[in-house]
């Protein structure tokens, strides 16, 4: 299982396809939209808007860097809130999946601590929530986020998730955001029910980022089970963190 939309084994070019180098740090920002059942079927992946930001040095360059790469992921989630006709002071839901109580998968529990929220101020319009993982709850995520959008009358929500990859260089280096929303333990063969328009009724957007990595897409045998992360992960994971919660608080105040 994939969850990068450039690692579903297709040539995606013909598909529409699109990536730009900038004159930054090295950093490219790729596009594909999947507009069509057909095109989703194809590719494996939901249908909406996919956009990449890839730093392959991002650690080498440091907090510079991190504060580019955030500027850039406000600019693209302005674009995606425009086309989707989000409004501003629109209520939303930031969630946060995942385990927190593991590195590699405490992405979400990392931005909901860093998205800040005024739940005094009558006028708040930004709520967030950290379900945890279904063995931890015993409550399917799907079921306690549309319970939250129905009571509260929740106009958007935002999902932020650790991905997998099955390239160790993308490990922390990349991130993707999309429009098609997010099924919870997808990379790791543990599915969820999808989190997506169709299943809450208004827009999901997500934001991931590749942590994890089979030990089969290292030694090529068959070790799916096997979850390897990269060495530094409790430093990358708080920068990724940084990194979203930054655009976040900027895109929604």
């Amino acid at each position: 299982m994939f969850d990068l939309i450039d690692e579903c084994g297709k040539d995606l070019e013909e598909f529409g396809y699109n990536i730009k180098m900038l004159d930054k740090y090295s950093v490219s920002i790729a596009s594909l939209v999947i507009d069509s059942k057909e095109k989703s079927k194809k590719l494996g992946m939901g249908e909406g808007e996919y956009v990449m930001i890839n730093s392959p040095y991002i650690y080498d360059y440091g907090i510079e860097c991190f504060c580019y790469i955030s500027s850039l992921m406000v600019k693209q989630l302005k674009k995606i809130f425009y086309k989707q006709k989000v409004k501003k002071n629109s209520k939303v839901l930031i969630i946060g999946l995942g385990n927190p109580d593991v590195a590699s998968d405490r992405l979400g529990k990392e931005v909901f601590d860093n998205i800040d929220i005024n739940p005094l101020n009558k006028k708040n319009n930004i709520y967030k929530f950290c379900p945890n993982i279904y063995f931890s709850t015993g409550i399917d995520t799907a079921q306690m986020i549309n319970m939250f959008i129905k009571e509260l009358s929740i106009d958007f929500c935002i999902i932020i998730d650790s991905l997998t990859t099955s390239n160790i260089s993308r490990l922390g280096t990349s991130f993707q955001i999309t429009t098609s929303g997010m099924t919870p333990g997808s990379g790791v063969n543990r599915f969820g029910k999808r989190i997506d328009k169709s299943s809450t009724g208004i827009p999901c957007f997500s934001i991931g980022v590749p942590f994890m990595i089979f030990a089969s897409s290292l030694t090529g045998k068959n070790e799916n089970e096997i979850i390897l992360a990269p060495k530094d992960i409790d430093e990358n994971i708080s920068n990724a963190g940084f990194i979203i919660s930054k655009a976040l608080n900027e895109v929604l105040k």
